[in-house]
């Protein structure tokens, strides 16, 4: 990710004068890093999160469908709620994440954030996602760190104007260790500058576990992952599912971090799949690869994936599945029951949003229709029940496209 530990000094020198001015605000309760996630419904609410250096009673979002400004009083509508900490860290930051409810889907909404008696944000604007058919645009990356061509491919999945970003894991590569809480500061410091459109409207994101979010320590998710689980308000769980629309459900699992792989996460995405069964696209989003195209065929959560997941994706006709983890471009063959069948799913991939690639080890396997070591992300359009995956570089340029015609 780094290349050593001059480079590693450097980005925290950088990060600290970034946030330097929020800590040295009156009142020490100035907003920043503020970012959107999901924890209901995306047609219909949106949590906006943002951090202070020191707690306040409540956060606060004033928001409507017409912009007002810094006018607060002028919204129509407010939603509130408390701070939380994130277990360990050495500063005294509070998290905010206040999810708005009731909204119109297809919506633009203006906004803006703070705490009460203190300093607001400047005003922002974000846009609900259609829930009557209308096209729906995501783009899906993974393997991120705060390497500068992160920032890069970010800006570039910005200028395809989705309705939301997914990363699949491994995102600010701080192995959740509160000594680390520099590099989750650079990182949303990329992100909150990248994911804005032309018209600076801030594009939501959904977020996956991967290895580098987790500490090794099994005890409970929270705190094996305290960032990952601190930061990005979607509900509580390592997995979930949103629906978009009609003809759209993302399906976010944990390849076995901070859960495993059966038991109580298999039974779940059974019944979510069984729930979804009426939805013509089921994706899946996870971080280690079924089908890898660096690491061995026979590693332990590939196999684990494969042995608990595999099964299920083909009984429910599961369209995609994200897979990261490998630093890598691929694109499987349609696979299904452990061979090509053109009805199968496609496993699209391998992490490479940023962090520098990797060589492909297993060019010439059965499964695999493409792979190189090229930075990208995957732009997908769900459009009348059928989507479209399109594999996009650094330059922004498609490379790659399935279905090929």
């Amino acid at each position: 990710m780094i290349n050593s530990r001059h480079d590693d000094q450097r980005l925290m020198a950088l990060v600290l004068l970034v946030t330097a001015a929020a800590f040295l605000a009156p009142g020490c309760a100035t907003p920043y890093h503020m970012y959107l996630t999901w924890q209901g419904d995306p047609s219909t609410t949106m949590t906006v999160n943002f951090q202070t250096p020191r707690a306040a009673p409540e956060g606060i979002v004033y928001y409507d469908t017409a912009p007002h400004g810094q006018d607060f009083e002028a919204y129509r509508f407010r939603a509130a709620a408390a701070p939380h900490r994130v277990p360990g860290i050495e500063d005294k930051r509070a998290v905010y994440s206040v999810e708005l409810a009731n909204l119109e889907p297809g919506s633009t909404y203006y906004f803006i954030y703070g705490v009460e008696g203190r300093r607001f944000s400047a005003p922002q604007q974000f846009r609900t996602v259609p829930n009557d058919g209308s096209p729906v645009r995501f783009v899906v990356g993974g393997d991120v760190s705060v390497h500068p061509r992160a920032r890069r491919l970010l800006r570039q999945a910005a200028a395809t104007d989705p309705d939301f970003v997914v990363i699949g894991g491994d995102i600010a590569y701080a192995n959740g260790d509160p000594k680390n809480l520099w590099l989750w500061d650079y990182w949303l410091q990329i992100w909150r500058n990248s994911l804005r459109t032309q018209e600076k409207r801030v594009i939501p994101g959904v977020f996956a576990l991967g290895n580098h979010e987790t500490n090794d320590d099994f005890e409970e998710p929270e705190r094996n992952a305290p960032f990952f689980f601190g930061f990005f308000a979607q509900g509580g769980s390592p997995y979930f599912a949103l629906q978009f629309g009609p003809d759209l459900a993302l399906i976010m699992l944990d390849s076995g971090h901070t859960v495993p792989h059966d038991g109580a996460q298999k039974e779940w995405l059974e019944a979510t799949l069984q729930e979804l069964e009426d939805v013509p696209l089921k994706m899946a989003v996870y971080h280690v690869p079924f089908y890898p195209s660096h690491r061995g065929f026979d590693g332990s959560l590939s196999v684990a994936g494969r042995e608990h997941w595999l099964p299920l994706f083909d009984a429910h006709g599961v369209a995609a599945g994200f897979e990261h983890h490998d630093h890598t471009f691929k694109r499987t063959k349609p696979l299904r029951g452990g061979q090509v069948d053109p009805e199968g799913t496609v496993y699209l991939g391998d992490g490479c949003m940023g962090v520098p690639p990797r060589e492909i080890k297993n060019e010439g396997a059965w499964y695999l229709e493409k792979a190189s070591g090229t930075p990208h992300f995957w732009l997908v359009t769900v459009a009348d029940g059928a989507a479209t995956y399109e594999a996009i570089d650094i330059h922004g340029e498609v490379f790659d496209r399935y279905p090929e015609d």
